[in-house]
């Protein structure tokens, strides 16, 4: 999957847990599962077969990164729960980006304790190829969607009480909900 589909689904995860210590976790956890769904990536669509990558891959890899960062940023930035949306866009694309990391990812594919996890991940990919591009650029489009909604209009059901009880405009009858 792209970036932008792993950040968003990891502040999805994490604004509906409301919790840290499960939201990131499960974050993390959703990146494996993204991973799983068919899709295509920059490589698959902009990267030589058999080689390191491409200028068009790393230029697509890296706007699609920045995108998601600014609209994610833009989406939470009036939210109190702001910081546990971010904690999660970064918990789901943290394991790409150690691996890419120059120093972290040599490290992740050779150390026998983290190769594992390194050899999991790639394991558990589901890429289809260039031909397949419409399929693949669908499921990432709806996921996108589905959660950029989620972290856009997430409200948890605590807050719509704590409102009724404020006597808020337009909360009332949402109690029993």
């Amino acid at each position: 999957m792209i970036a932008s589909a792993h950040m968003f689904t990891g502040a999805a995860v994490a604004t509906v847990s409301r919790r840290p210590w499960l939201g990131w976790p499960a974050a993390f956890a959703s990146h494996f599962l993204l991973d799983y769904i068919p899709h295509v990536d920059s490589h698959a669509l902009f990267g030589a077969p058999g080689g390191g990558p491409t200028v068009p891959e790393a230029a697509t890899a890296v706007a699609d990164f920045v995108a998601a960062v600014a609209v994610i940023l833009w989406l939470v930035h009036r939210r109190a729960d702001r910081r546990l949306a971010l904690g999660g866009a970064l918990f789901g694309i943290i394991i790409d980006l150690a691996e890419l990391a120059p120093v972290v990812g040599p490290w992740l594919e050779g150390f026998p304790g983290t190769a594992w996890l390194h050899q999991f991940h790639h394991g558990f990919q589901h890429n289809l190829t260039r031909a397949q591009w419409p399929l693949g650029v669908a499921t990432q489009a709806v996921t996108i969607g589905l959660t950029a909604w989620v972290v856009c209009c997430w409200q948890p059901r605590m807050a719509v009480a704590s409102e009724t009880a404020r006597g808020l405009p337009g909360a009332a009858g949402l109690e029993n909900e």
